[in-house]
This record gives C-alpha cells, sequence and structure tokens, in this order.
C-alpha cells in the first residue's frame, strides 16, 4: 500500500479538525508523545525541512477548496506568509501539512504553491512515524509538516496571527513588526528533532562515518497567537474603521509599525 494519500483532503475532513482553540492544551497534555515523535525524526536523520506539526484549523473550506499558505514579498518589510481557502483549481498545490488519514496512510491537509521535498523518499520514517500516530490515537493531535526551500532558509521564530476580517492568517518572522501581545492564546505548533545524540541532516545526503561532534543547529519554531474578538462593549464607541485596521478583533493603530506591516501587505496581496 502507498504511504501517502495523493487525493485531496475533503472538506467534511479538513473542517472536523481541532479549531486552534480545542488544540491549544495538546502539547502539554501529550508532552511525552511529541517527545517521542521529536526523537524519532532525529533517530531517522530526516532533513530539517520536516518537523512535527500540531493539528488544528483556522477557518473552515467549502468543497473544491484547499488551504494554501502562499509567501509575499513586502518591500518595505521583508517576507510574511499568508494562508487561505483557494480553489483547487486555481494553482498546483504541494503537500505542506500533513495528517495520517482513516486509511492508516500520510495524507496533506493543508497546501502551498511551492516546490516542496518528496515525503516518499523516506519510507522507514513515514511507516514508523503513522505506525506510532495509530496505536497511540493520535491522528488528530499530531502530523508531519514540510518546510519549502525558502522557509528552511530562514533562521528566525515565526509567530502565526488569525486575520479573520479577511478570513485568513498571517505568519511574520519575529524579527519583524508584531501586534501588541494581548492574545489568550499563544502555543507552538511545529517542532523539530528532539535528541543530543543526533544532528539534523539540512539536505538527502548520506552521513559521514563516525562524523565529528558538532553542535545541533539552533531550531526555529512557529507559534499561534490568537485574541478572540472584541464585542461592541470593548470598544465604548471608539473602535471605529477610520481609527486604523481591524486585526483578529482589534483595531491597529495609525502610526504604530505593525499597522505599516499590516498596510504594506493588504496593497500588495
Amino acid at each position: 500500500m502507498a504511504l501517502i494519500q495523493e487525493d485531496f483532503v475533503s472538506a467534511n475532513t479538513y473542517n472536523s479538525l481541532p479549531t486552534i482553540q480545542e488544540a491549544v492544551n495538546v502539547p502539554r497534555e501529550h508532552a511525552a508523545d511529541l517527545g517521542h515523535l521529536q526523537q524519532l525524526l532525529a533517530g531517522h536523520n530526516v532533513p530539517e525541512s520536516i518537523s512535527i506539526r500540531l493539528i488544528h484549523r483556522h477557518y473552515d473550506i467549502a468543497d473544491g477548496e484547499a488551504m494554501v499558505f502562499r509567501d509575499i514579498e513586502l518591500p518595505a518589510h521583508g517576507t510574511v506568509e499568508v494562508m487561505r481557502a483557494t480553489p483547487i483549481a486555481s494553482a498546483q498545490l504541494h503537500g505542506m501539512n500533513f495528517l495520517v488519514s482513516s486509511t492508516g496512510r500520510l495524507q496533506a491537509y493543508e497546501y502551498t504553491n511551492d516546490t516542496t521535498i518528496d515525503l516518499s523518499e523516506y519510507e522507514t520514517f513515514i511507516t514508523e512515524f503513522v505506525k506510532i500516530v495509530v496505536e497511540r490515537k493520535l491522528q488528530h493531535k499530531f502530523g508531519l509538516k514540510i518546510n519549502h526551500h525558502r522557509q528552511i532558509e530562514i533562521k528566525a521564530d515565526r509567530k502565526e496571527f488569525e486575520f479573520p476580517e479577511e478570513q485568513c492568517t498571517v505568519t511574520i518572522p519575529t524579527n519583524l513588526p508584531l501586534p501588541e501581545a494581548t492574545h489568550e492564546i499563544d502555543v507552538d505548533t511545529d517542532w523539530g528533532a528532539l535528541d543530543s545524540k543526533h544532528t539534523r541532516n539540512p539536505g538527502k545526503s548520506r552521513p559521514k562515518p563516525k562524523p565529528k561532534p558538532k553542535p545541533r543547529p539552533s531550531s526555529t519554531r512557529t507559534t499561534c497567537s490568537h485574541g478572540y474578538p472584541a464585542g461592541p462593549e470593548d470598544c465604548r464607541g471608539e473602535c471605529t474603521k477610520e481609527d486604523g485596521i481591524m486585526f483578529d478583533g482589534r483595531i491597529v493603530q495609525l502610526g504604530t509599525p505593525f499597522y505599516g506591516l499590516l498596510n504594506n501587505l493588504m496593497e500588495v496581496w
């Protein structure tokens, strides 16, 4: 049986995945399972582009759509990543985030328009990963993430924010302007290898025999940070559109550094 299920995930399956609010405690409650999967990454010496992913969703999709990540270059700031529902027929898509499906195979549930590595080249690792996930009933808790080439080169932690006003998420390197840290949810969503006896392999090259000890590269992480939409009583009549840009239920005020980034994004996307 093929290790990778190639068909697109159905809207019904995607919309049944836990929301980020429902998944927020999974890393803490299943810390032992997560650690075991991280050790599995190191034990098979898979490339740094493969990491453990917290299974979650932000918005529903309709039939014929998929959630797609896309890099957007901001002239005044750098590169941010936007995820939003996209018609499947509108672009050539590649799997980015994978779950273990009901058939016991890896299946992409979120995608990118950038080329990614071929997971089928890591058959032994995938076979063991799927076996552990099924045995421990982690299908809706942990999966795999593949970073495309440009993301591997970026050595900076990132934060993902919901932008419900535009039905998308925006993932921003932490060295760029960020919104105020007033979020009720703040949880890591991907993890690299965890084993001091192994180093992460940046590519597919075979390890040299008896390599000299060397420090592991510093890993990067993506954190989801979300608030809950502010109700009318929180605005006190002052939260008008003219005050700035609505973002994650809050007003991003004119003149702030993050307003400049967000305004730049809305101009170019």
